[in-house]
């Protein structure tokens, strides 16, 4: 197996939860599906929860932290939180107390040998965060939950090899499907979540600053079909350098997907 990789255990409304790995390092991003999901996809790949280095949370939703209590009863993996996504948490479930290594948004630390450098993203949350994990010259970016790109999120993406990146909506199934009213203005403002087409203006800067493999994450269930999310990034990405785009399923990946030096295919997908 590619010693860089990331594979999707969920992604979606109902549930997210993905996994980074470099040169032995195991980092699961956010625990949104319970434990017995999460422990069958790490056995598929031959890992176990010792096996983990650490669990990096983006915000406190339920679709990111549903698995965190068994988490925590069942683990003792350091889990890495923001202070206002922590003090949310702990507000809810007594075993967070004590238990979450505390870090401000813009703050970056260390996991073994990645080097990890947390930027705020705009959504409805206490505190959400995404995240570039670093590695031997090797840079990873992911960002989901946020309801557009702002500069400082741009600027920490840009140079990053592969970035998990959020496509929820196509904005005209969203303007017609069956949310209320007040939901769907949440889902399309500015502290929502990002579209199809905002996907894919930034998928293009990123490509245009290096990225050669973009994942395509958290799609609505309800607002958005994956050939539509793969579409609108293609047609951006007309006439840039070669990148392989993918859709993160909402159930676990068939494989792994490599970056880097190990990852020779580049072409566009789906």
């Amino acid at each position: 197996m590619a010693e860089r990789f990331y594979y999707s255990i969920a992604s979606g409304s109902s549930g997210n939860c993905g996994l980074y790995m470099a040169e032995g390092t195991a980092i699961l991003i956010d625990l949104g599906v319970s434990l017995r999901k999460i422990t069958t996809a790490l056995t598929a790949l031959g890992l176990g929860l010792d096996d983990l280095s650490a669990v990096l949370l983006t915000h406190e939703h339920i679709d990111h932290v549903k698995g965190l209590p068994m988490f925590l009863k069942k683990s003792r993996v350091p889990v890495f939180a923001s202070r206002g996504t922590a003090e949310a948490l702990e507000e809810k479930e007594p075993l967070c107390a004590d238990r979450l290594n505390v870090f401000d948004s813009g703050e970056r630390f260390w996991i073994r040998d990645v080097d990890v450098t947390s930027f705020a993203t705009p959504h409805d949350a206490a505190e959400s965060v995404g995240y570039i994990l670093e590695q031997g010259g090797s840079r990873f970016g992911f960002a989901t939950d946020l309801g557009f790109v702002p500069r400082d999120a741009a600027e920490c993406l840009r140079g990053c090899e592969a970035v998990v990146l959020e496509s929820n909506h196509d904005p005209h199934m969203l303007q017609v499907g069956p949310y209320p009213y007040p939901l769907k203005m949440r889902v399309a403002g500015p502290a929502g979540h990002l579209s199809n087409p905002d996907c894919a203006v930034f998928a293009a800067d990123l490509v245009k600053n290096g990225a050669r493999t973009i994942i395509l994450a958290h799609l609505s269930e309800k607002n958005n079909i994956p050939v539509l999310a793969l579409q609108q990034t293609r047609a951006a990405l007309r006439g840039l350098p070669a990148c392989e785009v993918i859709v993160a399923p909402r159930e676990r990946m068939e494989q792994p997907v490599a970056f880097g030096e190990e990852a020779v295919s580049c072409s566009l997908s789906g």
